[in-house]
């Protein structure tokens, strides 16, 4: 009975030792294929990676996680207790990763926000010089066609007047096309004022999300690498036996 259950203890622990390897290899599967192509100095390729990193971070952890089980009930085996000290270091580098991802994120959060309250501010203001362009064609035109000419220079053809409103007499047509002109004006401003505002909303949700989770993740790194101790009865302890003093 005794080498039956040994024997199914082993198999056991070895189709642990399997699924540990799957879910790191998924982990750096599909991490590894959203690095390329490289672009490191790119805040949205840093956001991304971090992305990455956080929403497949829970797969590294059971990972990493199912090792040292597979030893705990096969406590014999001295390939798997190399592999569980091998990995106890993994989990350190793991852990500090996940720390430095908080500040990476926030920097790449804020070079990503100054980019874009830069881009908006510039549209808003090629916006209005556009617009006062118009105003000041329509106030000076002194005919139809020399009005017509002036637009299609400054918008292109898509403003071509037309034959209804060539017809139209100047001061009335001036005065439809400067409402037209001061609507068109108002849209323009309200939507870039709308991605003014919700964008800023997004990336600070992202950020907090970000750096709670990746702060979580250290510490369950940090647990399995032995460097926060576990407590149990007032003693200090290490999960499944990944502190220094218990490495052979």
């Amino acid at each position: 009975m005794t080498v039956a259950s040994d024997s199914k203890t082993d198999s056991f622990s070895d189709l642990i030792e399997a699924l540990s390897l799957v879910f790191l290899g998924i982990f750096l599967a599909t991490v590894l294929t959203k690095v390329f192509p490289l672009r490191p100095f790119n805040p949205g390729w840093q956001l991304s990676i971090v992305g990455e990193l956080i929403n497949n971070g829970s797969i590294a952890l059971v990972g990493a996680l199912l090792m040292p089980l597979a030893l705990h009930f096969n406590p014999t085996s001295e390939r798997l207790r190399r592999r569980r000290n091998a990995f106890r270091k993994y989990a350190l580098v793991a852990c500090i990763g996940f720390l430095l991802l908080i500040p990476l994120q926030a920097s790449a959060v804020w070079r990503l926000f100054s980019g874009f309250t830069s881009r908006a501010d510039q549209q808003a203001t090629l916006s209005a010089r556009k617009v006062t362009e118009l105003r000041q064609a329509i106030a000076s035109a002194k005919s139809p066609e020399e009005l017509q000419s002036r637009l299609t220079k400054i918008i292109g053809n898509n403003a071509a007047l037309t034959p209804a409103q060539l017809r139209t007499p100047l001061s009335e047509l001036k005065t439809i096309l400067l409402s037209q002109t001061e609507q068109i004006s108002n849209r323009i401003q309200q939507g870039i004022q709308a991605q003014a505002a919700a964008k800023p909303d997004r990336l600070v949700q992202e950020s907090i999300r970000i750096s709670l989770t990746s702060l979580l993740y250290a510490t369950g790194f940090g647990y399995l690498a032995g460097v926060l101790p576990l407590k149990a009865n007032g003693k200090r302890k290490v999960a499944f036996g990944w502190s220094s003093a218990q490495r052979r």
